[in-house]
């Protein structure tokens, strides 16, 4: 049995649900909003400590920047530097005591961290205390130079000094003189005071600051191994590093040996310097978790004070309605002696009064139903004639007049029943000697359109066997065609190479012409050449016998000549008589050319006609198959009919046994 919840349980819960979700949402709210808030600020503050930060480190730095700078500007050092001229003649150059003088003298002004103040040029420096160069040095080589070549301060990257073994730094000022640059001045200094600034500088309670040079080697750290490591070598996460070479001064999470942190970097004003803050992440969030730990507390506690208040509430107003409730299952059970004693100015109340109305109204029923039980019983024994005597009232007077309806139906139906039956009877008879009938003639059609469906098959097959021979046939046709516009063409390209070999005799036969004119010319020469030589006497025998063996010569290059054309005609004349011949073979393949695809064209005609007639057959069987299928099912239909129409004859007579246990 399904187990049935209490009411006050169900608002117990749906109140509890609903007051639990709001706290729940607002909790949510209330502490991420102040969490979020509590970060943001914890984010600004450590910001803005790396800010102070920074702004210490430079003020470091512009402090000695500006100590260059004044060297830079100083009368006395730009004189000597211009006077200068080449480390060879520094210690006779004027100036030169008062230019040591003045870098002794700033040096000793700030001796812990100015190691060295000097002056440089390409090939020598002059440097306190009073120490320089005695042969060539190469000042242009050093990362300091560039202060000359980009005409600007220039802050190194750190390094250890060879003597004192401490992380120094210099930083270097250009000497301008009339928009010229001579030289530069510069110092050493050491970064212990900034780097001791740095560690001593107070993150929270274990949070700590790194300081970084411009090429992001690392100067100062909590961890002394790291220092003078890159970046990016010290296990550090991808993402502060690359805040750091970004220069963005987000603050992020990271993580450093695998350690999470919040925190970020910050520039030491134009020095390219940088300072990165490190806090713990636990730390960090220290304030946040608090703040949530208290808000749960509250939470929790509000919702048990919440349950109990809600508890002692809703038992309170619901305690009516188990009383009712108790009522409501006695008169379900049939117990309608019951009282109602509940004293209530709510909707409880009028509950309470209503359930009083329904229990007198319930003993009215049992008697209208009663009644009705004992006709609805002697109408199931078949006796429709019935009679009411309880005027019945309500929703119960609907009852009584669907009674008296229902027994005044039921009498016409059986009658009308009785009537139909018999008529049913003697038309189910006709019915089925029709159908019997109708029967058999569909069987008949049925066979007969099997063999017409036969037929059409047969024919069906004949025409796609003639569609296939006809495409068959088109096919070698098309390649007939085809052959024959290929012997065209050998043809038209045979008639053109006869008429090229009919040009080139012609220039042959123009040639002869022209070498029988020379034998005719050398046949003259040679007959001057002998009467020549007959004038010379004894000493033009030679000359006539080489006469006449040239005109013997031309004789026969004449002879040869005349039979060469004569040749040459007889094969122009029958290169003439080919081309007849040839031109009226290519017109015979033209025209048979003509005729074959003309064929072809008839055999596609023939394939078309053939595709269609085989579409238009099939169309036929389809159809005549259909009609097959029709006329089986009709005569399935017409015996089942026969069949139905014996059993209705059947039903018909168990139907008037039926209707005679009526009284009407």
């Amino acid at each position: 049995m399904k187990t049935n919840k209490s009411i006050s349980k169900k608002i117990t819960t749906t109140i509890l649900i609903i007051c639990f979700s709001a706290l729940l949402i607002t909790g949510i709210i209330i502490g991420t909003t102040v969490s979020e808030r509590f970060k943001d600020n914890k984010k600004q503050i450590l910001n803005e400590t790396a800010l102070s930060v920074s702004n210490k480190a430079e003020v470091f730095f512009e402090k000695y920047i500006t100590v260059v700078e004044q060297m830079a500007h100083d009368k006395n050092l730009q004189d000597f530097m211009i006077n200068a001229d080449g480390y060879l003649t520094l210690p006779i150059t004027e100036g030169f005591e008062i230019a040591t003088a003045t870098t002794d003298a700033i040096q000793k002004a700030d001796s812990e961290i100015i190691l060295t103040a000097y002056i440089a040029e390409g090939d020598y420096y002059l440097a306190s205390p009073t120490v320089y160069t005695e042969s060539e040095y190469d000042v242009i080589s050093k990362e300091y130079y560039k202060a000359v070549t980009e005409n600007k301060v220039c802050i190194t990257n750190p390094y250890v000094d060879a003597i004192t073994g401490e992380i120094i730094i210099t930083i270097s000022a250009p000497v301008n003189v009339d928009d010229e640059i001579i030289g530069l001045t510069a110092v050493d200094i050491a970064i212990d005071k900034l780097i001791k600034m740095v560690g001593e500088y107070e993150l929270g309670d274990t949070g700590y600051f790194t300081l970084l040079a411009k090429n992001n080697v690392i100067i100062a750290h909590k961890d002394k191994d790291n220092v003078l490591k890159k970046i990016d070598k010290i296990n550090l996460s991808d993402n502060i590093v690359q805040s750091v070479i970004n220069k963005d001064m987000s603050v992020v999470e990271f993580t450093y040996n695998y350690d999470r942190f919040i925190g970020n970097s910050v520039e030491i004003g134009d020095t390219g310097w940088q300072i990165m803050s490190s806090l713990p992440r636990e730390e960090f969030m220290l304030n946040t978790n608090q703040l949530v730990s208290i808000i749960t507390a509250v939470f929790v506690i509000l919702l048990v004070v919440l349950i109990g208040v809600i508890y002692v509430a809703i038992n309170k107003m619901t305690k009516p309605i188990k009383d009712i409730t108790n009522i409501t299952n006695k008169l379900a059970e049939g117990e309608l002696d019951v009282d109602i004693n509940i004293n209530s100015n709510d909707e409880i109340g009028v509950l309470a009064n209503s359930i009083g109305k329904l229990t007198e109204r319930l003993k009215l029923y049992i008697i209208y139903i009663e009644e009705s039980v004992g006709v609805i019983d002697k109408m199931a024994e078949g006796y429709l004639n019935t009679e009411l005597k309880n005027d019945y009232e309500g929703e119960f007077a609907k009852l009584k007049s669907s009674l008296l309806n229902m027994s005044n139906t039921l009498k016409y139906a059986i009658g009308k029943i009785q009537d139909s039956s018999n008529s049913i009877n003697m038309n189910a008879e006709q019915v089925s000697t029709g159908a019997q009938t109708l029967a058999q003639g569909t069987t008949e059609q049925a066979s007969a359109i099997e063999e017409l469906s036969a037929e059409i098959n047969e024919i069906y097959t004949t025409i796609v066997n003639n569609a296939e021979y006809a495409e068959n046939a088109g096919s070698k046709a098309m390649q007939a065609s085809k052959e024959v516009e290929h012997g065209n063409r050998q043809m038209r390209d045979m008639l053109s190479a006869m008429d090229e070999i009919s040009n080139s005799s012609s220039e042959i036969g123009k040639i002869i012409k022209v070498i029988d004119d020379i034998a005719f010319q050398t046949n003259i020469l040679a007959l001057n050449a002998a009467v020549e030589a007959a004038r010379a006497g004894a000493a033009g025998k030679g000359f006539a016998v080489v006469a006449d063996e040239v005109r013997n010569l031309a004789g026969k290059s004449a002879e040869a000549a005349k039979q060469t054309t004569a040749l040459i005609e007889n094969s122009i004349n029958a290169i003439n008589k080919g081309t007849t011949l040839a031109g009226e073979a290519g017109k015979s393949l033209a025209g048979i050319v003509n005729k074959t695809n003309e064929t072809n064209e008839l055999i596609n005609e023939i394939v078309k006609a053939s595709s269609q007639q085989t579409i238009s057959v099939n169309q036929i069987r389809s159809g005549i198959e259909q009609i097959s299928s029709v006329v089986q099912e009709n005569a399935a239909t017409a015996e089942a009919s026969a069949a139905n129409s014996e059993e209705l004859s059947a039903q018909v007579l168990i139907l008037n046994d039926l209707v005679k246990q009526f009284t009407l």
